[in-house]
């Protein structure tokens, strides 16, 4: 994240804080766009009630845009007899931190 407070001590002259401040949103604009590349044919699958319903909606697409999933065969590859919350998927995290 982009610290402002730093920026503007580090270059009081405007203009250059300005050319500072294009540069460095140019760099992220290039790197989202880079991202959506990447994931343009991602979907995000999310459950506000731990799994009873289940919407769908493409990488980078407004949550508001989600569409009920009434296909359940999508979801297999999950047991049903599981709870996902995040003390199950905590040990996969610790492991990702370390590497």
């Amino acid at each position: 994240m982009i610290d402002l407070f730093k920026l503007v001590e580090q270059y009081p002259n405007d203009a250059e804080l300005g050319a500072e401040l294009r540069k460095l949103y140019w760099e992220n604009i290039s790197r989202l766009e880079k991202l959506n590349e990447k994931m343009k044919d991602s979907k995000i699958f999310d459950s506000p009630d731990g799994g009873k319903t289940v919407y769908v909606r493409d990488f980078g697409q407004d949550i508001r845009e989600r569409k009920l999933v009434t296909d359940k065969s999508q979801l297999s590859i999950f047991p049903d007899e599981v709870e996902y919350t995040d003390e199950y998927f905590k040990p996969n995290y610790n492991n990702n931190e370390s590497n």
